[in-house]
């Protein structure tokens, strides 16, 4: 039997069905087909065309403001009778902001027709007039016959008609769309496949295929096929969708149904959409405000040049005569003017919004795209794969994430399972001791090792072959000892008690079907199978013959194919430890077991269904007959045979426990003698209920009971779902930085629920896990309804924080609590109270921070986060589970805000059997009901819609293809590597770019309302106060090159700063660093600053003298004056605003101010500009450099008082942790040690590998873990007497803080750092 595991999808886009909605198709005829108009098999990601390119692009860079303001301002300088500014001016950084913005989105927009082409380029065999033809895929078309073979992509939607399989079955791998690797089976008609693979009669098939019409759901087909006067049934098994791969079946026949953007893999992709940053989106509104400002100052000047003329300078038309535009009659006249003068005043003050701006905010992001993808910290060895800015217009959105949304599988996980440890007639496998310390070690995939003890701040003494043992940090005395253990091994000392010892995993080499990548440490298990024990043999016997696999050959190399990595990882077991299964066929098995060939007959398979949580298989061999069965616990033992096993049970119900608690997925064993007059009378009954036609599922199953009972146990297995490294460490850290993490995954619930309590998503500690799976819609109101009524119950009566649950979190981990089964009535929620597992608190590590170093854990471990809200408590956290099916109700209208309400308030959310529809509909839901800034990481084609819909979209490089990473805005290698992404780079973008532009519209406002104060000295003629060329170059010289210095480099923090305080990514949340109230204190200060730069000078110059009696009070000598000091002021600010100063900012900084005079003598001396010689007079005279100096004191004094005031009383948290590496920096302390990631899994015991919808296995509560290191007093004692490098601690503990801590790692507390 084939078990279809999908599961209801989506809303669907597709139309009403009706008459004039159905595709009608026909095999092999084109020119039928044709009259429809279907689409072809090409498709189209790209955005642009070579003919579309210019005026599209030209429209979406003109949706910023500011490019639209600057293109009607340089229309206005094309006309000389209201311009006193050369065109150029404005001309040529339009013209370069356009064509950098042009020339980065072409370049991106041919990636993406690249990746289109070799597509498109794909080769299909297809069909033509009974012969197979080679074509590209995009020459494919709807009614074309198309041959797929072994391990190829399918080219398009096809109905199967016939393949190389017994049946017309088929199987399909659906990871591109789903995310399941595990395999799906597909069977074609049985009328079809009897063509099998002749051409001639498959060329000459002429069926009439009527369906619907293209829609996005992945596992819906309705449709009926007429042919030979007969009409089938066509439903979703006989579809192989585009985006599958074709496994284990030689080859296969179908008829194309959907191609190119019909199919439903495109359908569900969404549209590429153009993405702004908020900033982006700020700069539009203020710009706005901006050019308010700026015409509400050229109004008043047009009133004031009205009010002037007509009063006063109609009498000095002698030395100021009109235009000859300009009436004669004074007040016409006045009116005239003051009108012409408000457009030139919009153009001499256009420099408030100045172009520069965008031009250096692109010149910023590229050269932070190229900080990105030089990293070598994110850069992938295994695979050779850096981290790629696939945009440069995002950047400092990743300094801003709110929510992240996640796929599962291939993101979180290698979807790679692995053999880890089993219990066999009541004996435990896969431990290793270490002889020196007693401990059991824990074996990581590096080689390394780490003591299975309470502690989990795990300290490396590295040995041979790179072995690393663990010793483990426990509070009180121990800690101390640890500390002094750690101390030691710092100064590359061996410890007494903590001698190195080598673990190397087993040598299967003698197995000639042995797999390299296999890795086992135990050698007990090993010389068990040596000796023959007959209770090992029959446990690996039952895993090489109980299950769905399917065997292959490739390359003389026996490979398997299963429909589930757990079956894949235990029939590999089974083949490594010389049970090797070999082939099946309908009726028999043959496994070798110990270089000898058995064969048994396959009686029967009670196949896997999500109720039974179980799988059986009826073998017989040498007249025997046997039940094999492995599957969840809880259900394997309601069905044992209750005589003789006591002892067994007892001891592998501990040893369930033991796996459970480190997060294992667990599977029991186990098998009964069948008698042969017995079984023919339950296999006549089976046939009878397999061909009921009324409520054959439900017969079947109690067919199933009868038969599976008295059971004998074997064993349990124990198998780890491989995360990839560091993915609960970089889920704590993103947490503690205040971003909702949010699974969205196709994978199975029980799956996902696994992986969320590996990852740290869900844990022990947590108040209620909500499981939200109802069919119907009043189903899942009432589920909701239920939540909601719980968090609020919880949240009144054991608010966040409250003593109780701080007092009940700590009783719990020293072994107190008891874990309560759900109760039947409560399907919706399953109660998690936290189990008896130690786990680390860190108490001595906590009181001695927050009263010595207050440095918190560092990011390297997987405690070092808070997974909840900012302020909320670990102990009375909520997490919830959807269902797809039931998602499709909570995205209806009538429930949304009812939903929102409930995840909202939890801390961690999975969504689990989605559609990438859906996940997209999730990240939309959050955008607009939040208006918060998303994030969407994914590796496969199912997660394109998700990737685009968010704000900022990142691709894996996985084994799913490159389809995620071609639709992404970023592209890592590694989930871990998004830490970083965000955590360093995102935060340094986000704040070198709001530091940027607050300094930016600080220089322009002081720079620009100089002409405004200048303008009531001149009657308000627009008269500029600096020379043309001065104005020309200002931001493209003089201020330029400083500020792009401090855009690219600026630092607050170091990297490895930024991530051991995850806190510090905050202020990026609520828009702290440049928000419209910083925008106005810069602008404000920026007005202040002109109107001090003009007033001192022009108060110091108006009836001025040279000590030889020349006056000084010209206008180009008070300009000269006014530039010169603006540029000193200039460079003065941003030197303080630099805190991180590299050698490009010395160049730029002092370059600049450097350059101003150089470029001032060389224009207006080389060139011959109207200033020449102003410069050289002013700065001959002494009242210059008293003015200078007088102007910068009055303006700099106010700005170093308000920064200092503000670093004493309110310093920020950068702040404070600058002071302290200043002040610390000869004594740092070394950070404190983090546990292991696997010491804090949940205690559940994982059901069967396959999908279940009621629960996935039994809570648990598991003795204390923790053992003390033995001979630690003596290491102590040895220590301690070393002269002058050891000083031993006090035994006892410190005293316990008010409020203990939860078990997880302390908290980050902002006000708690020291200086």
């Amino acid at each position: 039997m084939c078990v279809d595991g999908a599961a209801d999808m989506g809303k669907s886009s597709a139309r009403t069905h009706g008459q004039e909605n159905e595709r009608r198709i026909k095999a092999n005829n084109r020119e039928y087909n044709a009259q429809f108009r279907y689409a072809n098999n090409y498709i189209k990601t790209s955005k642009y065309s070579i003919i579309t390119f210019l005026p599209l692009n030209l429209l979406e860079q003109f949706q910023r403001l500011a490019n639209f303001y600057f293109l009607c301002l340089l229309v206005l300088q094309l006309i000389p009778a209201i311009s006193s500014l050369t065109p150029i001016t404005t001309a040529i950084p339009l013209i370069g902001v356009l064509a950098l913005t042009a020339v980065k989105d072409a370049y991106d927009d041919f990636q993406r027709h690249q990746n289109d082409s070799q597509v498109n380029h794909r080769r299909a065999k297809t069909l033509r007039n009974g012969k197979l033809v080679e074509e590209k895929w995009a020459s494919v078309q709807v009614g074309d016959v198309i041959r797929l073979e072994n391990d190829q992509f399918v080219a398009a939607d096809i109905l199967l008609l016939s393949s190389s399989e017994p049946n017309g079955l088929c199987y399909i791998e659906t990871a591109e769309l789903d995310g399941e690797t595990n395999l799906k089976c597909r069977q074609c008609l049985l009328e079809t496949a009897a063509m099998g693979q002749d051409d001639a009669q498959l060329g000459a098939f002429d069926g009439e295929i009527v369906c619907e019409t293209p829609n996005n759901l992945l596992n819906k087909f309705d449709g009926t096929l007429s042919w030979r006067e007969q009409h089938f049934s066509l439903d979703n098994d006989k579809i192989l969708l585009r985006g599958c791969v074709l496994r284990n079946t030689s080859w296969c026949y179908g008829v194309v149904v959907f191609a190119g953007k019909d199919t439903k893999l495109m359908q569900n992709s969404g549209k590429t959409k153009f993405k702004r940053t908020s900033i982006d989106r700020l700069l539009n509104f203020l710009i706005i405000g901006i050019v308010l400002f700026l015409l509400s100052m050229c109004v008043f000047c047009t009133v004031a040049c009205g009010v002037w003329e007509w009063l006063v300078g109609r009498y000095f038309q002698a030395y100021l005569p009109w235009d000859t535009l300009v009436p004669a009659e004074p007040a016409s006249g006045a009116i005239v003017i003051a009108l012409l003068v408000f457009f030139s005043y919009a153009i001499v003050m256009n420099t408030v919004v100045p172009i520069s701006l965008y031009v250096s905010v692109e010149v910023i992001r590229f050269a932070q795209s190229f900080l990105i993808n030089w990293d070598e910290k994110m850069y992938y060895e295994k695979s050779g794969t850096a981290a790629k800015a696939r945009t440069t217009t995002l950047n400092e959105e990743l300094g801003q994430i709110q929510y992240i949304f996640s796929d599962k599988t291939g993101t979180l996980t290698q979807n790679i399972m692995t053999f880890n440890k089993c219990s066999i007639a009541g004996v435990c496998y896969g431990d290793v001791i270490d002889e020196n310390t007693g401990e059991i070690m824990e074996v990581t995939d590096r080689g390394k090792r780490r003591s299975k003890g309470t502690g989990g701040a795990a300290l490396g003494a590295t040995g041979p072959a790179g072995a690393t043992v663990a010793v483990t940090a426990t509070p009180g005395a121990n800690g101390a000892r640890t500390r002094l253990l750690e101390t030691e091994h710092e100064q590359g000392r061996s410890t007494p008690g903590a001698t190195p010892h080598s673990t190397e995993p087993l040598d299967f080499s003698d197995n000639p079907e042995y797999e390299p990548e296999f890795k086992f440490f135990d050698s007990k298990l090993l010389k068990a199978v040596k000796q023959g024990d007959r209770h090992v043999f029959d446990f690996f016997r039952l895993l090489a013959l109980c299950h769905t696999v399917m065997p292959d050959q490739k390359n003389g190399r026996l490979e398997y194919q299963a429909q589930s990595p757990d079956e894949s990882a235990l029939v590999s077991a089974a083949r490594n430890f010389g049970f090797v299964f070999r082939e099946r066929s309908p009726n028999t098995i043959t496994i070798e077991v110990m270089g000898k060939t058995e064969v048994y007959e396959l009686l029967c398979i009670l196949d896997f269904n999500n109720v039974r949580k179980r799988m059986s298989v009826i073998l017989k061999k040498d007249g025997e007959i046997r039940l094999y069965t492995k599957g969840a616990d809880n259900v394997i033992y309601d069905r044992l045979k209750r005589s003789n096993q006591e002892e067994v049970k007892s001891k592998t119900q501990e040893h369930l426990n033991k796996f459970a608690g480190e997060g294992l997925r667990t599977l029991a064993l186990a098998w009964r003698p069948l008698e042969e007059r017995g079984f023919a009378e339950w296999k006549r009954r089976h046939q009878a209920a397999a061909l009921a036609i009324h409520d054959r599922d439900e017969r079947l199953d109690a067919i199933y009971e009868e038969i599976e009972t008295d059971l004998i146990l074997l064993g349990v297995t124990a198998i780890e779902d491989k995360l990839q490294d560091g993915v609960p460490e970089t889920i704590a850290n993103l947490s503690m930085a205040g971003m909702k993490i949010w699974v969205l995954t196709g994978d199975k619930q029980e799956t996902a629920i696994n992986i969320g309590y590996s990852c740290q998503l869900l844990t022990d500690d947590m108040a209620e896990v909500f499981v939200i799976d109802g069919a119907a819609h009043d189903d899942v109101d009432r589920q909701l309804a239920k939540c909601r009524d719980s968090i609020r119950v919880v949240n009144t009566f054991l608010p966040h924080g409250s003593s109780e649950a701080k007092s009940s979190s700590v009783e719990t981990a020293n072994g107190g609590g008891s874990v309560s089964r759900p109760s039947p009535g409560r399907s919706a929620n399953v109660k998690l109270n936290a189990p008896a597992v130690s786990v680390v608190t860190f108490r001595w590590e906590l009181n001695t921070l927050a009263h010595d170093s207050n440095e918190y854990v560092t990011a390297g471990g997987p405690y070092s986060a808070d997974a909840h809200e900012h302020n909320a408590d670990d102990s009375n956290g909520f997490a919830i589970v959807v269902n797809g099916h039931s998602l499709v109700h909570c995205l209806h209208p009538k429930l949304e805000e009812k939903f929102l309400d409930v995840v909202l308030q939890c801390r961690s959310v999975i969504c689990c059997r989605v559609t990438p529809l859906q996940k997209a509909m999730v990240v939309e839901l959050i955008k607009k009901s939040r208006k918060a800034v998303t994030l969407a990481i994914g590796d496969g084609a199912n997660d394109v819609s998700m990737i685009k819909a968010a704000h900022i979209g990142v691709g894996i490089s996985g084994q799913e293809g490159m389809q995620a990473v071609l639709a992404s805005d970023y592209s890592i290698a590694q989930f871990r590597f998004l830490q970083r992404l965000l955590l360093v780079h995102g935060r340094w973008s986000y704040y070198r770019m709001c530091k940027f532009l607050r300094y930016f519209f600080y220089k322009n406002f002081a720079f620009t309302v100089c002409h405004f104060w200048f303008a009531m000295f001149c009657g308000f003629s627009a008269q500029t106060v600096f020379d043309e060329m001065f104005i020309s170059v200002y931001n493209l010289f003089y201020t330029s090159l400083p500020v792009l210095a401090l855009g690219v480099f600026e630092q607050d923090v170091s990297d490895a700063t930024s991530l051991q305080f995850p806190k510090l990514y905050a202020p990026g949340h609520t828009s702290q660093l440049f928000n419209k109230t910083e925008f106005i204190k810069s602008t404000l200060h920026g007005c202040f600053t002109s109107l001090v730069l003009f007033l001192i000078p022009y108060g110091t110059y108006k009836d001025g003298l040279a000590p030889d009696g020349k006056i000084l009070s010209d206008h180009m000598l008070l300009g000269s004056v006014v530039a010169t000091i603006l540029i000193i002021d200039n460079t003065t600010q941003i030197a303080l605003d630099t805190t991180y100063w590299t050698v490009f900012n010395h160049v730029t900084i002092w370059g600049s101010l450097v350059s101003y005079f150089v470029l001032d003598y060389f224009y207006n001396y080389v060139i011959g500009g109207p200033y020449v010689g102003s410069l050289t007079v002013a700065l001959t005279q002494a009242t210059f450099w008293f003015t200078a100096v007088l102007t910068m004191m009055i303006l700099m004094v106010p700005v170093v008082s308000w920064r200092l005031a503000c670093s004493r009383r309110r310093p920020t948290l950068a702040e404070r942790l600058r002071a302290r590496t200043r002040w610390r920096r000869a004594a740092a302390a070394p950070a404190p040690r983090t546990p292991s990631a696997r010491r804090a899994r949940r205690s559940v015991r994982s059901g069967y590998a396959f999908a279940h919808q009621e629960g996935f296995g039994r809570l648990i509560t598991s003795g204390k873990i923790m053992r003390r290191i033995p001979h630690a007093d003596a290491a102590l004692s040895a220590l301690a007497s070393l002269p002058g490098k050891f000083h031993p601690r006090s035994s006892t503990p410190p005293p316990s803080p008010p409020s203990p801590p939860s078990p997880r790692a302390p908290k980050q507390d902002l006000d708690s750092v020291d200086l």
